[in-house]
């Protein structure tokens, strides 16, 4: 087996990999070199449906890998003389999968293997599931002779570790996926949203925030902090922030506060509120919002879906365009000539609003497609 520093040098390649999947490669290099393997990948390979996914290869033609993905992957003698063996932390030598004889006349032998110039394999189970098993193998050439008890030793050594990085890694890949399908839908809000840490300093905006700064009338990001385009209302928005940090790191009492920016432009100004988060308990080195801010615009006007409204109330397309036309503040009369329909036909067609979402007059009708999540989706 290679020396101790190599293995622990092996390791700390495998944990590197788990954080960041494009060192996985950098690692499969390493250990094709220590046992002697003209090849190493990483895959995933699915019994029930006889697919197999590369996920990381070390020496690999990528030629090579795309054939065996297509096609040779479902006549691998390994696995199909190996199957029933396959157990988590399992590590094999080719030999005891499939018998070099049988594999010497096999159509993957004859067409996969010789013209990779491999013969030899060894391999290790690393988790298996439901679904599909995750594997490590290496092949090397005929005249370089089996791999041996010393390969085998440096795999089941190294094993747990494997185990380990990938189940974080699967771990990271998870929380990462959610936090992006968190950020979409924060995209989707007709405001603007910004996380402040407990440093006073932006972590995240969200595409309407951003919208926002970038106009750079009246918001704006310097050095990292929120700040405004005046003096005066710059210092009562950080200390509106500073007091929600505060609260979030038990040092405070204020729950926030809200606040109008005025803009150079002269527009309606901003409307901002600003409220404290609470903090998950972990490391404190870790960035983490402490704070956050909520920025409308009353200048901007968001075209409600009709079809979307028509969806949520069970409305014709008539009612569900009178509908959108009058949470944009218009009167009857001004969607009559909108919609080019009479004011009587407007009336029915509220009668109808009213009737399906469960109101009786036009503020409280308002008020529920207001609340409802059509109003709350950015086009």
């Amino acid at each position: 087996m290679a020396h101790e520093g190599h293995v622990l040098d092996l390791v700390a390649m495998i944990y590197a990999a788990a954080a960041d999947p494009v060192l996985w490669p950098v690692f499969l290099e390493h250990f094709a070199e220590a046992v002697s393997g003209s090849t190493t990948s990483l895959f995933v390979y699915n019994a029930g449906t006889r697919i197999g996914s590369v996920m990381a290869s070390g020496r690999f033609d990528p030629a090579d890998m795309h054939k065996y993905t297509e096609h040779y992957v479902v006549i691998d003698c390994w696995d199909m003389h190996g199957r029933k063996l396959i157990a988590p932390g399992a590590v094999f030598l080719g030999q005891q999968l499939c018998p070099d004889g049988v594999l010497e006349r096999s159509e993957f032998c004859v067409d996969s293997l010789h013209p990779m110039n491999t013969f030899h394999e060894f391999c290790g189970i690393i988790s298996v599931d439901a679904s599909a098993a995750t594997v490590i193998a290496s092949l090397r050439p005929e005249k370089r002779g089996p791999f041996d008890d010393a390969d085998m030793l440096l795999l089941t050594t190294l094993m747990p570790h494997l185990q380990r990085a990938l189940a974080l890694q699967l771990r990271i890949a998870t929380l990462e996926t959610a936090a992006a399908s968190a950020m979409d839908v924060l995209d989707t809000l007709p405001y603007g949203i910004v996380l402040i840490s407990a440093d006073v300093k932006v972590l995240l905006v969200n595409r309407f925030a951003k919208a926002i700064i970038d106009q750079n009338d009246g918001l704006t990001v310097v050095r990292q902090n929120l700040c405004t385009l005046r003096n005066a209302d710059t210092r009562r928005l950080q200390k509106l922030i500073c007091e929600s940090v505060a609260t979030s790191l038990g040092s405070g009492l204020c729950a926030g506060g809200t606040m109008n920016i005025s803009r150079p432009s002269r527009r309606c100004s901003f409307n901002v509120l600003v409220t404290p988060v609470h903090l998950r308990p972990i490391s404190p080195s870790a960035q983490q919002p402490a704070a956050a801010a909520f920025i409308s615009d009353p200048e901007c006007h968001f075209e409600t879906p009709v079809q979307t409204l028509g969806h949520l109330f069970a409305l014709s397309h008539a009612e569900a365009r009178l509908a959108a036309v009058l949470i944009k503040g218009s009167s009857l009369r001004e969607a009559s000539e909108e919609l080019s329909v009479s004011l009587s036909t407007v009336r029915t067609h509220l009668k109808k609003l009213f009737e399906k979402t469960g109101t009786n007059r036009q503020a409280t009708l308002l008020r529920a497609i207001l609340m409802s999540p059509a109003r709350h989706l950015l086009n």
